[in-house]
């Protein structure tokens, strides 16, 4: 009989199994979060980023790992990380926000 795996859970409370996601989580964020889809940073907590509140990125996919890969129109490629950044999807009369769980 194998081993069981054990679920785990970062400091910020996003289940994983050694800190990724699983293959299930994935395919959701990309279907959550196809490419071409355009965003709007609420809020980060990324110390080293210039990307302030409101700046707008368009989504070009999510990799292997949950990251949500964005072209920001500033210019940075910093990836958002759904449970951890606050986002909004923006386009044709929708918003949508993406709240990470309360501490």
């Amino acid at each position: 009989m194998p081993p069981t795996r054990a679920r785990t859970w970062t400091k910020k409370r996003v289940p994983t199994m050694n800190n990724f996601p699983s293959k299930e989580t994935v395919e959701r964020l990309r279907r959550e979060y196809p490419a071409g889809t355009r965003v709007e940073l609420i809020s980060t907590d990324d110390p080293y980023t210039k990307l302030k509140p409101g700046d707008r990125a368009t989504i070009r996919g999510v990799d292997d790992a949950g990251n949500i890969l964005c072209e920001w129109d500033c210019g940075s490629a910093l990836s958002l990380i759904q449970g951890i950044d606050r986002f909004q999807l923006v386009g044709d009369n929708i918003t949508i926000i993406a709240i990470p769980p309360q501490k």
